[in-house]
């Protein structure tokens, strides 16, 4: 093992004892995930309006009457939200209590 990621290591497995030292471990766990989820999520947008953008126009005209752009940012906020509450909540949680 390389001796750096071996000090690293040994470094979180000493922070980690701490109550500071698990809220950090958590909030960067936290973090990273929201990242993850943020660049997920608008990759999918971006398909769905690449997918969307080679429609005829007349579809395009009734797509947008109906408001189908707005409907697809609420369904993917709800889907956001409730994979925020159940996972990243108690997953930080579980992290910082022992």
């Amino acid at each position: 093992m390389n001796p750096f990621i071996a000090a690293l290591v040994g470094g979180f497995i000493q922070a980690a004892g701490t109550m500071v030292g698990r809220v950090m471990i958590a909030l960067g766990f936290t973090y990273i995930t929201y990242s993850g989820l943020d660049s997920s999520f608008g990759w999918i947008k971006n398909q769905i309006a690449a997918e969307f953008g080679g429609l005829p126009a007349q579809a395009l005209a009734v797509l947008s009457a109906a408001r189908v752009g707005s409907a697809v940012a609420v369904v993917m906020s709800a889907i956001a939200a409730k994979m925020v509450l159940s996972g990243l909540v108690d997953g930080a949680r579980k992290l910082v209590v022992k």
